[in-house]
């Protein structure tokens, strides 16, 4: 048992023929297992408001000009 290590799973595939081939390759798994960042050592996320979020207002403005005008312009159409 290797210290620290309370439970390990271990599988091989390939040319594993020697003993220090399948040690060599555990131990490499288990090596890259450190590679691996764990909730608590994650940085700090500062979001910023999408370019929509930020503009909503003046999109909402823009979107109902839009809509009168092409009520304004079937009106005269159908007449």
């Amino acid at each position: 048992m290797m210290a620290g290590i309370d439970d390990c799973y271990t599988s091989a595939r390939g040319c594993t023929a020697t003993l220090g081939n399948f040690a060599k390759a555990t131990f490499d798994a288990i090596s890259k297992t450190y590679s691996y960042l764990t909730p608590d050592l994650w940085k700090e996320t500062v979001f910023t408001t999408s370019s929509y979020q930020e503009f909503t207002d003046h999109l909402v403005k823009t979107r109902t000009q839009v809509s009168v005008q092409r009520t304004q312009v079937a009106a005269v159409a159908t007449t």
